[in-house]
């Protein structure tokens, strides 16, 4: 019940976010500096809400994932290539060149806690930015650069050895309620009926 909960709220989230990314990109085209910053702002925030909401199930971890792929390793160093195998498949895979990404990027992407916060929402921003920053300055959108920021970003990620969290935090029920108020509650009201009182990801009380 509890996975079911979880996988529809972050379906209707990621809706709502492909709209935020669409209006930006949109605001981008018209050159609307301030609508693009607010439209990128509502997308980021929209991915972070999504993955703390994530965090609440132990079927969305990328924590599990990795461990799962690093209980084979026999040595540090299938420690590292298991680690690297298990990242790259989820992410960027690797026949790409400096500013050329590999046509198999986000073939095997996944709705994971880590993955969201860790992976996408930074590649996310720093793509924002560039827009933001073509409008700013008023020139061309320095595309070839930020594919370069991309891949070496993706690239360092890849061979990362940072740990994620294996076991879920937060009470999703209170977290899906909270967000549907968030994003779907009456606009006309200066809070939230549901909010957050948290110490990191967990929900310590949930209010109304």
């Amino acid at each position: 019940m509890r996975y079911d909960l979880v996988d529809l709220t972050r379906q209707v989230l990621s809706k709502l976010a492909n709209q935020e990314y669409l209006d930006a990109v949109i605001a981008f085209r018209q050159k609307d500096l301030k609508a693009l910053n607010l439209h990128s702002k509502k997308f980021i925030q929209i991915i972070k809400d999504i993955d703390i909401l994530l965090a609440s199930d132990d079927n969305f971890l990328l924590g599990t994932w990795l461990k799962s792929a690093n209980k084979l390793a026999k040595n540090p160093h299938e420690l590292r290539q298991y680690e690297w195998n298990a990242r790259t498949q989820v992410t960027m895979w690797f026949d790409n060149t400096r500013t050329i990404q590999s046509r198999l990027h986000d073939y095997a992407n996944k709705f994971w806690s880590g993955l969201l916060e860790g992976y996408y929402l930074p590649r996310a921003s720093t793509y924002f930015d560039y827009l933001l920053r073509s409008l700013r300055e008023k020139e061309n959108l320095k595309l070839k650069e930020w594919r370069k920021e991309w891949i070496s970003f993706s690239n360092k990620w890849q061979a990362g050895l940072e740990l994620y969290p294996v076991a879920a935090e937060g009470d999703a029920l209170a977290i899906s309620k909270a967000l549907y108020d968030k994003y779907f509650g009456q606009r006309n009201r200066k809070r939230n009926k549901y909010h957050f009182e948290t110490s990191g990801r967990r929900v310590l009380r949930f209010t109304h």
